[in-house]
């Protein structure tokens, strides 16, 4: 197993229950950009075995043709389910395994190994979860494990353990949020928001959606199929945003050909740095348009 670039759109990222026949099979024809196939919280004690089958059938089906990313998210590494999800799972070839309360690199690792014994010649990612305060104040050392590529945060656990209630301005998490944002960038990995519970809050869902656009998260778990549009449009750069960076990156580009190192556009001064995030911003809508 090898550790993947930053490669992937994920502007909204769907639960689908792996006890739910039905959603397990409509989820891979959303608009969602990936998908995490849950063995865990949805998933009841006594439907777990089957759940695994169902999802190992519909990690068969998308194998190829699938756009995005299929994850599995497996039981915590505290039970004694995670091995067998695994063993059931991995010959279906996930793109990734997520994993929820990550707090410390030695649960990665313990994931790994067994990962490696059952399937050696997997190219899997890790996605943690980071939903408690020690995973926050971790997580850059989680981030920076070689298989990581993505973080996912639990903000629904990561409230309760600080004791917040409900705020739909987010005051009491925002520290939890910008600090692992921050260990995910500094470790060059991608990071999700977590969900929005209340499924008929459309305006709220929204407003958390270009809440998390701003703080500079890549896209969103969602929990309802409603929700994927949404996400999908706050997460990505306007058409006038891919425009503009057009504008900085061919004003940018005419400036280098001339041996110079900033230029001007539309009464802005660029530098390579401008530049760089004019590209990414482009990338990211030109993938979505794709």
């Amino acid at each position: 197993m090898t550790p993947h670039p930053l490669v992937r759109l994920l502007r909204s990222v769907l639960y689908v229950p792996g006890s739910n026949p039905k959603t397990l099979s409509k989820a891979p024809t959303l608009p969602a950009d990936g998908l995490i196939l849950d063995l865990e919280d949805s998933v009841a004690p006594e439907a777990k075995h089957q759940a695994r089958h169902a999802i190992l059938e519909t990690l068969h089906a998308t194998r190829d043709g699938y756009p995005g990313a299929r994850v599995v998210r497996v039981n915590g590494i505290h039970t004694d389910l995670w091995r067998d999800d695994l063993a059931v799972v991995l010959p279906g070839r996930p793109d990734a395994i997520a994993l929820s309360k990550v707090e410390s690199l030695e649960a990665l690792d313990q994931l790994v190994a067994v990962m490696g014994a059952l399937a050696p010649d997997a190219d899997c990612q890790l996605w943690p979860m980071i939903e408690s305060p020690l995973g926050v104040l971790h997580a850059h050392a989680i981030a920076s494990h070689p298989l990581v590529s993505t973080l996912v945060m639990g903000t629904s656990d990561l409230g309760r353990a600080l004791g917040i209630p409900g705020d739909p301005e987010r005051i009491g998490l925002r520290h939890a949020l910008q600090q692992t944002l921050l260990a995910a960038r500094a470790a060059g990995r991608q990071i999700l928001d977590g969900v929005y519970v209340n499924i008929r809050d459309s305006e709220g869902f929204l407003a958390e959606c270009h809440d998390g656009a701003r703080l500079g998260f890549d896209g969103k778990t969602v929990i309802h199929p409603a929700q994927i549009e949404p996400a999908n449009q706050a997460f990505l750069p306007g058409d006038a945003e891919a425009e503009a960076a057009r504008r900085i990156l061919e004003a940018w580009n005419a400036a280098r050909g001339r041996g110079e190192e900033i230029c001007v556009v539309d009464g802005r001064l660029v530098e390579r740095l401008h530049a760089d995030q004019a590209s990414q911003r482009l990338a990211r809508w030109e993938m979505a348009r794709a």
